[in-house]
């Protein structure tokens, strides 16, 4: 009897960790892409539906719907979007129709370069240059990191150079490859100014939700993500030169996005690089997640960036360890030189 009990066990046990049915599971996921996909409106569904179910005729296992995933991702010619497996957050399909995709944006991205601003060992730095102008480098920040700490490590940076007395400020996200972009626009706030700094909108340009700062602290749709104290408390928005290159992507673009239409702010480098969309991130049966474009995003005087942001003056990227040689820095420093004094302190 006692081994009958046994067996039993381990049979209900190896039911309850069985794989589940992977069309069933693929069903799920094209209907929310349906739902929620900022295409949805232009796509066949039922053309789609077809060419994804072929892919997946054979499939044993979740794995096996990668092909299914690609062909989902390619009908909605979405070039941000992703499948993600829900368990270990690995990808499990990209977008791969870039000879049909029929992007404006059609420059090489040089490997060297696209290598070193993913390059997972970057991190925030902050500093003060030559002319007292403060520094802020905001790179790629991972999904699952613990949003409170990374604000709260850019916002010290920014009260520290506040209280140092800088008025002008440079913000670099050259080596912005994306990411979380709850840190970055948290940590920025009080910089960025209160009021709404974008919004999301559909293909026809309507408003689906704005973005906002209020108090220095980041909202997004309504949800506001994290709480930092309302410092440095600026008298007159400081003026901020924003650095972008072609590897400043999805979550970087977040930020760029947010500081165009601000006043006295200036963008200097090079044309971001064409992943302006909102990503959702709808986790289907505790699998998958569907991390797919659900709106573009668009500045706060109403500018659509449908394909990337761009800069008021172009310089080239290039990777310069010393800042008081890399170009693009130099002409930042020189514009905001330039500009008269403005009461800027801050408390």
């Amino acid at each position: 009897m006692k081994r009958i009990t046994t067996c039993l066990l381990l049979f209900f046990n190896m039911v309850g960790y069985a794989q589940p049915n992977p069309q069933a599971l693929l069903t799920q996921v094209v209907a929310k892409a349906k739902q929620v996909s900022l295409y949805t409106s232009i796509v066949n569904w039922d053309s789609l539906q077809m060419q994804v179910n072929a892919q997946a005729a054979n499939a044993k296992t979740i794995n096996d719907l990668k092909p299914a995933f690609e062909a989902l991702l390619n009908g909605l010619k979405d070039h941000h979007g992703s499948i993600v497996n829900a368990r270990n957050y690995t990808t499990m399909a990209r977008f791969t129709d870039y000879a049909n995709l029929h992007h404006p944006d059609t420059r090489v991205r040089q490997t060297i370069l696209h290598n070193a601003v993913n390059n997972t060992a970057l991190h925030f730095e902050y500093a003060i240059l030559k002319g007292n102008v403060g520094y802020l480098k905001i790179v790629g920040i991972a999904p699952n990191v613990d949003v409170a700490k990374e604000s709260q490590q850019i916002r010290d940076a920014l009260i520290q150079l506040s209280q140092s007395g800088i008025q002008h400020y440079i913000v670099d996200l050259r080596y912005n490859g994306g990411g979380n972009m709850n840190p970055m626009m948290a940590g920025l706030g009080p910089l960025i100014g209160d009021g709404i700094a974008g919004k999301l909108v559909n293909l026809a340009g309507d408003v689906l939700f704005n973005w906002e700062i209020n108090n220095g602290n980041f909202i997004y749709g309504g949800s506001q993500v994290v709480t930092l104290n309302n410092k440095p408390l600026f008298k007159t928005l400081p003026r901020v030169a924003v650095l972008t290159s072609m590897h400043t992507v999805s979550s970087g673009e977040v930020v760029a996005t947010a500081f165009k239409g601000r006043p006295a702010t200036r963008f200097f480098g090079e044309a971001t690089g064409g992943y302006t969309t909102n990503n959702g991130w709808d986790i289907i049966n505790g699998e998958v997640i569907l991390n797919i474009s659900t709106g573009i995003f668009c500045d706060r005087n109403g500018t659509v960036y449908k394909y990337n942001i761009p800069v008021d003056t172009e310089i080239p990227f290039e990777i310069m360890e010393d800042k008081e040689k890399d170009n693009c820095i130099i002409a930042a420093r020189k514009w905001l030189a330039a500009l008269p004094a403005v009461q800027a302190g801050s408390r």
